[in-house]
């Protein structure tokens, strides 16, 4: 169990091979773990030592004393200061929040896997954007992969199916290609 989560991190981030211009108008390409704080990314590229001895990993890691660190980066809301105020372009898969007259998605939570707020617990709140999206988007496949871009900023956004470290004003959403 201690290398499946950086393992995920990891397979996340090598998702997004997208081109990125060299301009003023300069769009990132980001992964998920460049939303991740450097102390955190240590913390989970560096998991303590768990073993399969019947009990959970929260109940070792709070029992040992160790893996403060690991823990506070699972469930951490510390951003990385470098993406803000910057125009990204990120892949993920939509958990809608707000839909507008017609039934299109408004406003929506990006996360970096299928299912991730549906199941508990979700991801930490840096490794999810809230996304308003004015345009809408008609949402014909939950299981589809989107890519969204525009300007990230940091904002705790909270609601009953997470909480999100992350906002950003979507330019465009489209799907993802493969």
């Amino acid at each position: 169990m201690q290398k499946i989560l950086p393992l995920l991190f990891l397979s996340i981030a090598l998702w997004s091979p997208l081109a990125v211009s060299q301009d003023q108008d300069e769009v990132l390409a980001v992964e998920w773990v460049d939303l991740l704080s450097q102390a955190d990314l240590d913390a989970i590229m560096n998991p303590p030592e768990l073993t399969h001895d019947g009990y959970g990993w929260q109940d070792q890691l709070e029992e040992s004393g160790e893996g403060d660190d690991y823990l506070k980066a699972m469930q951490s809301a510390d951003v990385n200061p470098d993406l803000i105020n910057k125009r990204i372009l990120i892949p993920g898969f939509i958990v809608p929040t707000a839909y507008n007259d017609e039934r299109k998605v408004t406003e929506f939570f990006l996360v970096p896997f299928f299912g991730a707020c549906i199941h508990l617990p979700p991801p930490p709140p840096n490794q999810i954007i809230y996304i308003t999206y004015e345009r809408g988007l008609q949402l014909d496949n939950f299981y589809d992969a989107h890519v969204v871009n525009g300007l990230l900023s940091s904002e705790m956004v909270e609601n009953e199916l997470a909480t999100s470290a992350y906002r950003l004003e979507a330019e465009g959403v489209s799907l993802y290609s493969y």
